[in-house]
């Protein structure tokens, strides 16, 4: 359109008519800023959009920092410093060389003998400790399946851990010397391309299956349906378990484990499905497992039906800072 106007500007120019020239010439450079500014709008727009696509939402952030912090919680992953198998019979717990169970080199030589036998525990201690944060006893037996107690002394604090088919006696320094550290988790950039809505079909008769552990103990565990969706225009699903908070939890792996990410899987947490059997897979949510920071946990692993054949680069990437268990290792 402006050589247009170029054209008839050139005619009346040359014929001496240079006030319709001027007018004429007023028009092409309205129509090249009008121009311009289009333009600017449509970068304007580009970058905008571009922006929100990777620049982490405010929930997002929130719920990034309370992972964070609750890693660190009395409860978290990071003060573990044991983690005991036991059956059933006698073992010796004390810090000494000779003990069957032997724990942290500042606790007694001999804390305390413990018998199990089915589901009853006894602990007999070698000196008062305190029973769930209220009194103090020397001795106790009681039914860890029904009861969870826990006992402690100092800074420290242990009971009896059962979780993803492992019984163990598990301790936990407060104090753990390591908690001043920093620690640094790394995440792939936020994407809306991996906030996905799937579709929750729940079987007529829920699953019971055997799942494993990283330790190679094996469990049993109920999934009640499976979870479809679509990503890069194919179809894929995954099948839950229902996580002690109500949520679903899945343990999968992907084309990035053992690269990018964690060799053994991430974790992640699913709402429920609303009315329409619709939930909301939102993978820049994906977790390491706690054993990448301890080894004295009992991580579930992806069933093989849990294995995406595409890559998810969303969520948290390998870690490789410090090893917390490496204290009492």
């Amino acid at each position: 359109m402006c050589s247009v106007f170029m054209n008839v500007l050139s005619f009346f120019w040359d014929r001496g008519n240079r006030s319709i020239a001027k007018s004429i010439l007023r028009i092409i450079i309205y129509i090249n800023f009008i121009n311009i500014m289009k333009f600017r709008v449509v970068i304007f727009s580009f970058l905008f959009a571009f922006s929100c696509e990777t620049q982490d939402p405010e929930e997002h952030i929130s719920w990034k920092k309370k992972r964070y912090d609750e890693l660190f919680t009395d409860d978290g992953y990071l003060n573990i410093a044991g983690l005991y198998p036991v059956q059933d019979g006698n073992y010796l717990m004390g810090s000494g060389e000779s003990n069957d169970i032997k724990i942290p080199s500042d606790l007694p030589e001999l804390l305390a003998n413990v018998s199990l036998e089915d589901s009853l525990i006894t602990f007999k201690f070698n000196l008062p400790v305190i029973l769930n944060d209220t009194l103090e006893v020397e001795s106790l037996s009681y039914n860890f399946y029904n009861i969870k107690n826990s006992f402690s002394l100092g800074s420290y604090v242990w009971f009896v851990h059962l979780d993803s088919g492992s019984k163990a006696i598990r301790i936990r320094n407060l104090k753990h010397p390591l908690l001043d550290t920093k620690l640094v988790i790394d995440f792939f950039p936020y994407s809306l391309d991996y906030v996905i809505q799937g579709r929750y079909e729940k079987y007529d008769t829920p699953k019971v299956l055997s799942f494993n552990n990283i330790l190679g103990d094996s469990y049993l565990d109920t999934i009640p349906g499976i979870i479809h969706f679509n990503f890069g225009n194919k179809d894929f699903s995954f099948e839950p378990t229902i996580s002690a908070s109500g949520k679903f939890f899945v343990a999968f792996e992907d084309l990035t484990s053992g690269q990018d990410t964690y060799g053994g899987g991430r974790y992640l947490y699913i709402l429920p499905e609303d009315e329409n059997s619709n939930v909301i897979i939102d993978f820049n949510k994906s977790l390491n497992p706690p054993c990448v920071f301890s080894i004295f946990t009992t991580c579930p692993v992806p069933r093989k039906e849990n294995k995406l054949p595409i890559k998810i680069s969303a969520g948290e990437k390998n870690y490789d800072g410090v090893l917390f268990s490496s204290v009492y290792q």
